[in-house]
C-alpha cells in the first residue's frame, strides 16, 4: 500500500505538506473551496486541477484553467498520473509528489501526519 503527498516547493504556501487520501480529490485553486488554497497567485485558477487516488495509483487533471497545469514542465490536458518526486505547476506555484510505501498494516508514521494551514 502506498501514501501519496504534495509538497509544496515554491509560492504562497512554500513549506506547507498535504496528503492524497484515497477517500476524496484534493481540489487546488484560488477557490475557498480548494483544499490547497493557493490564494495570493494571481496565475493559479479558483478551480485549477484536481489531484486523486484509482487503486495505487495518483492522477493529476487539470480543470480547463485559464494558464493550465505542467508535469516535469509538460503542459498538460486531461489526466495525468504522478510518480515520486513529479513536479506540477499551477501559476507560479511548483508541487512535489512524494509516493511512501506503508508499513504493514497501512498507518502511516506519526511524523507524516499533515495539518491543512493557510
Amino acid at each position: 500500500m502506498k501514501a501519496f503527498y504534495v509538497l509544496v516547493k515554491s509560492g504562497p504556501l512554500e513549506g506547507h505538506k498535504y496528503a492524497v487520501k484515497s477517500d476524496s480529490p484534493i481540489l487546488i485553486g484560488r477557490s475557498e473551496e480548494a483544499n490547497i488554497r493557493i490564494a495570493y497567485d494571481q496565475y493559479c485558477s479558483r478551480r485549477h486541477a484536481n489531484i486523486y487516488w484509482d487503486k495505487d495509483k495518483c492522477y493529476v487533471t487539470d480543470l480547463e484553467s485559464t494558464n493550465g497545469t505542467s508535469v516535469n514542465g509538460t503542459k498538460i490536458t486531461g489526466t495525468v498520473e504522478l510518480n515520486n518526486n513529479d513536479v506540477i505547476a499551477l501559476g507560479s506555484t511548483e508541487l512535489e509528489v512524494v509516493v511512501k510505501d506503508l508499513p504493514k498494516g497501512g498507518k502511516t508514521n506519526p511524523d507524516d501526519e499533515i495539518s491543512y494551514e493557510d
